[in-house]
């Protein structure tokens, strides 16, 4: 290699390394700084009350919200259309799929 490039290449090396240390260094006295502060524990703190607002509050809410749904949507249903479906007249599993008069109904050939 050239004197020249050689040089520029300790010179380069040098500088990276002091980089990745003053990193390490920043990264220590934060560590430190976190520890003198309990930021761990104000986090798991935060955690725990963000979580049972959460299972008390938003939880049930959005199980209510699903149960309404359901029964509104059983009544517009036949309200809208002015007749029963089969499918609540003659409830059927979702692994049967939908019968050949339903799936006529839908595409409104039948």
């Amino acid at each position: 290699m050239h004197p020249f490039s050689v040089l520029t290449l300790g010179i380069f090396v040098a500088g990276y390394i002091t980089a990745r240390w003053d990193l390490v260094t920043r990264l220590y006295e934060l560590a430190i700084f976190a520890w003198d502060h309990s930021v761990v524990t104000r986090a798991a703190k935060g955690f725990l009350i963000l979580s049972v607002f959460f299972f008390v509050l938003i939880v049930p809410i959005e199980r209510i919200a699903a149960r309404e749904s359901e029964i509104v949507r059983a009544i517009r249903l036949p309200v809208d259309t002015g007749h029963f479906p089969d499918v609540l007249q003659h409830p059927r599993l979702r692994e049967e799929g939908l019968s050949a008069r339903e799936q006529l109904k839908r595409r409104g050939s039948f």
